[in-house]
């Protein structure tokens, strides 16, 4: 598992490189429609598999409406808050005059409002660090940090984790795992600051990310738990060793906004 992990990262980095860092902002926010649209389709087939019946192309079509407005806003006198209200709204009118019966007409609802928002806007939170003063640097910057948690997590993890660290949600996982991932977060941070962010004090970027890697963490746990309520172990197997989008970007979901909202106030 771990050498499919280490050849996928090796094959993902000079096309996340290029993307990133070298091309303009539209290239990064042309891959996000694409992530997004694939891990809509992943999350709604999970929803399936629990019995709920979600609105899989209506969602899909306003996750990406919502990253669009994130890079470039559709209606600018408006604000996102349109595009939010309008999503909501036409998902539940949709769901009103569908042939479908009343019954269930609650979880479909749910679970489409739930991964339009949970996935397209965290997702487009990305876009925004991009288009964002020194967005190139701070984009990977938060890229570098997770994966690098994540490494240090399995690492530490699998050969020494004894305590475990939410079994009911995760059962491999373990406080010794997690305790790499902060170290490994820590260090990535600091290599960063060296490698192309002078601009940045060494205690900003180790607290900046100490607080991406719990928050990506409790992100994983997220993504666990609604995977095993579905009871599949991968929300898909693009991704040698690593399953699909969700899987692999499930803790830069929950840090993105965090590292946005926390560069707004900086």
């Amino acid at each position: 598992m771990l050498y499919k992990r280490v050849i996928s990262g090796l094959l993902f980095l000079p096309v996340f490189y290029l993307i990133s860092w070298e091309l303009p902002p539209v290239y990064f926010t042309a891959l996000v429609l694409v992530a997004v649209a694939v891990g809509l389709y992943e999350f709604y087939r999970m929803a399936r598999a629990c019995g709920s019946h979600p609105q899989t192309a209506l969602g899909m079509v306003l996750g990406v409406i919502i990253v669009i407005e994130f890079y470039h806003p559709l209606f600018p006198g408006l604000g996102t808050f349109f595009i939010v209200s309008f999503s909501m709204l036409i998902i539940m009118v949709e769901r009103l005059f569908s042939p479908r019966p009343v019954d269930g007409a609650l979880e479909d609802v749910a679970s489409t409002v739930l991964r339009v928002f949970d996935v397209a806007m965290h997702f487009a939170f990305q876009v925004a660090i991009r288009t964002g003063a020194n967005g190139k640097h701070w984009l990977v910057f938060l890229y570098f940090v997770i994966w690098a948690s994540d490494i240090g997590a399995y690492s530490i993890g699998i050969p020494f984790g004894r305590h475990r660290l939410y079994e009911k949600v995760s059962p491999k996982k373990s406080m010794e795992g997690f305790m790499g991932a902060l170290a490994a977060s820590a260090g990535m941070a600091l290599l960063c600051r060296v490698w192309f962010m002078p601009s940045i004090s060494m205690p900003e970027a180790v607290a900046i990310a100490l607080t991406l890697a719990v928050i990506g963490t409790i992100g994983d746990l997220v993504e666990s738990l609604l995977k095993r309520s579905a009871g599949v172990k991968d929300s898909g197997n693009i991704i040698p060793g690593h399953g699909c989008i969700l899987d692999r970007m499930d803790s830069m979901l929950f840090a993105a906004p965090i590292l946005y909202y926390y560069l707004r106030m900086r």
